[in-house]
């Protein structure tokens, strides 16, 4: 994904994959139903990290950054583990 608006539909798609409803997701996660529906359409592109983190752990998904990719023949894009990220950045 390039844009942040990508990510709650994407998270949407893996949702409906594992066939869990907007309001049972909404109520693991701890956020609204109303403001799911909104982030899962795109709606929501500056939604709060904590909330967006909440819907993903709540699909037992992670959310993974990546370099940019340099034009350089060969080069591939390194894969960023945001969870180990997140846990450096609390000690």
């Amino acid at each position: 994904m390039s844009r942040s608006s990508d990510l709650g539909p994407a998270l949407r798609a893996e949702r409906l994959e594992q066939g869990t409803s907007q309001l049972a997701l909404a109520e693991i996660a701890g956020v609204g139903r109303q403001w799911l529906n909104a982030f899962e359409m795109g709606d929501k592109p500056s939604a709060p990290l904590d909330m967006v983190m909440r819907v993903a752990d709540a699909l037992g998904v992670s959310v993974m950054l990546n370099r940019p990719v340099r034009h350089a023949p060969g080069n591939v894009p390194e894969p960023v583990d945001l969870n180990d990220l997140l846990e450096r950045f609390r000690q």
